[in-house]
């Protein structure tokens, strides 16, 4: 890993001005894990890139997750407006064959910057959702539930789909696995999903490696 202020050679286009507050950065990082996972490279992105406003709707959803209350006001500035000048200088600078190796490349460079931002708004998520997060689902403590959840993932036990050098990842069939390994009904699954991405630990069944790094998930208490 390079050191956090240089800029990697075949990312000169990258702007340090982009993630130079959390909202911005957490902007540039939902950004870039939504492109990674969620979008189909020769078919959405010329529509996002081309059609006026689309890639904020994009972003809005995952980024309305993060902030909320008194930072709501910036999912429609810094947030956006960073991860949109993102994408689009992305898309301007990039050929098909390698927007993952350049996304692995400045999600790797900029982790730091990205781990501080997207933690803190998920541990201040923690706080706002504290009854339900220090609740029970199944006999299960929540908290618990959502330690050995992180664990399991970041060991390998979910099944998963790509997976950033960084270690962020997208679960297959997070649904019915969390049946399997934990015992629950299908409806403790609906809500214990829902709370993971209400926290925004798992959104869209992305899971960020920042959410799977030992310090956080041992911090993770009732």
């Amino acid at each position: 890993m390079s050191d956090e202020g240089e800029i990697p050679i075949p990312v000169l286009w990258f702007r340090k001005e982009w993630i130079d507050s959390n909202a911005k950065a957490l902007g540039v990082y939902v950004a870039l894990l939504l492109v990674r996972f969620r979008v189909r490279l020769r078919t959405d992105i010329p529509a996002l890139y081309r059609e006026e406003g689309k890639i904020e709707g994009r972003l809005k959803p995952y980024l309305s997750i993060f902030l909320r209350d008194k930072d709501k006001k910036l999912i429609d500035t810094a947030a956006i407006d960073a991860g949109k000048e993102f994408f689009m200088r992305l898309v301007d600078h990039t050929a098909y064959q390698d927007y993952e190796d350049v996304l692995d490349c400045i999600e790797t460079d900029f982790y730091a910057t990205f781990k501080e931002a997207y933690l803190g708004y998920v541990n201040a998520n923690v706080n706002v959702t504290r009854k339900e997060f220090t609740g029970k689902i199944s006999g299960h403590d929540t908290a618990a539930l959502i330690r050995t959840f992180l664990r399991d993932v970041s060991a390998n036990r979910f099944s998963k789909g790509k997976v950033t050098p960084a270690g962020s990842s997208i679960l297959l069939t997070p649904f019915g696995e969390l049946m399997e390994f934990y015992g629950l009904s299908e409806e403790d699954v609906r809500r214990f999903l829902e709370i993971l991405r209400r926290i925004g630990i798992m959104f869209f069944d992305v899971v960020p490696a920042p959410a799977l790094e030992r310090e956080f998930v041992d911090g993770l208490s009732t």
